[in-house]
């Protein structure tokens, strides 16, 4: 069975990343290039020339395609080879592999799997990136985990009273049960806390002193997305329960099964030309998910050497973490007993 599931769009780059210059990117055991084309579309394919195989992503973009850096053939959005030095003669077959790209959100999302079902529609709404009266900060981490750990850790907020003691730890977090629910392919929970000691982070982004009451709202959807809704007021106060005071975006897109591309945004939607507020929303968040990337991949070091064949355990506070396996594990089996699909050549699909 494949590690990774395929007809699923995949977090592959910020729109930020992609210059003018190609950007090579590893997901799902795919080596890839992301460029930009002349047109301002995204393209994606595979970072093998298919010539001798060289990185295309060494080379350059010329136009619309791409120029492979060792002998110049040129290869447009969708694969297709537009130029060979000399004019020399190419089988009709000789092309790069093109994935589906899709650009929104102030993302690149990638489809590695039948082309013919990439439908743009099933991108997860992470529109607080980039729309009007919101703003927040951002950043991507490699860790050197298997992405399901990281799905794990963020569906399991109890770890931030151990773990985030300088940042995200507060009272009432490992007493209060965590409430999941699992629909269909969606899993959602919820923490809510009453009377509790506040957060060091809602001490210097929000000026919460006192007690407080306080909120986690947690929503996974596969195959890798994660929204996180955070919030807190004064105890007691008629602040709705679920007003967020943040709001964390998180695509954890496997390189390989034993490393991540962790892709995040923390955004708000009050105080929006408030630099200070914006950089300790950063400073913190750096710190607490480097934290996270720590605990991963010591994680990773000793699931690897444990010979013992004993299986990972699950506890309470676990079960939307479990929830989430249990789905993409569900997807994979459906994938692998699933009729192929019938598919035109891949295109990229057209930027939004």
């Amino acid at each position: 069975m494949s590690a990774f599931l395929r007809n699923q769009w995949y977090t592959a780059a910020t729109s930020a990343e992609i210059g003018d210059k190609p950007l090579a990117r590893t997901i799902c055991n795919e080596p890839l290039v992301i460029f930009r084309s002349g047109n301002g579309n995204v393209a994606v394919l595979t970072d093998r020339c298919p010539h001798r195989k060289a990185p295309l992503s060494s080379g350059e973009v010329v136009g619309n395609d791409i120029q492979c850096g060792y002998h110049g053939i040129r290869f447009a959005p969708d694969g297709a080879c537009t130029r060979v030095p000399g004019n020399a003669q190419i089988g009709r077959n000789f092309r790069a592999r093109g994935f589906p790209a899709h650009e929104i959100h102030g993302l690149i999302f990638v489809w590695l799997g039948e082309a013919a079902l990439a439908d743009p529609a099933h991108i997860p709404d992470f529109s607080e990136n980039v729309k009007p009266g919101w703003t927040g900060v951002h950043g991507l981490l490699y860790v050197k985990g298997n992405y399901q750990l990281l799905i794990d850790n963020i569906l399991d907020l109890t770890h931030v009273v151990f773990v985030h003691k300088t940042t995200l730890a507060g009272g009432g977090v490992a007493e209060t049960p965590l409430d999941v629910e699992i629909d269909g392919d969606v899993v959602r929970a919820q923490r809510l806390m009453r009377n509790v000691d506040t957060a060091p982070i809602y001490k210097a982004a929000r000026n919460l002193h006192g007690k407080i009451d306080r909120w986690q709202f947690l929503e996974f959807r596969p195959p890798i997305y994660a929204r996180i809704t955070l919030g807190a007021r004064e105890a007691g106060s008629e602040v709705p329960f679920g007003t967020p005071t943040h709001i964390v975006l998180n695509s954890f897109t496997p390189e390989t099964e034993r490393t991540t591309h962790y892709f995040w945004s923390t955004v708000r939607s009050w105080g929006l030309d408030d630099a200070n507020v914006s950089k300790v929303y950063k400073d913190m968040t750096d710190l607490a998910f480097a934290e996270d990337a720590r605990i991963v991949e010591l994680q990773q070091e000793l699931i690897d050497s444990d010979t013992s064949g004993a299986p990972l355990v699950s506890l309470a506070f676990d079960r939307a973490g479990l929830g989430a396996r249990r789905i993409i594990k569900r997807k994979l089996d459906e994938e692998v007993s699933a009729p192929a699909q019938v598919a035109p050549s891949p295109m990229t699909a057209q930027a939004r």
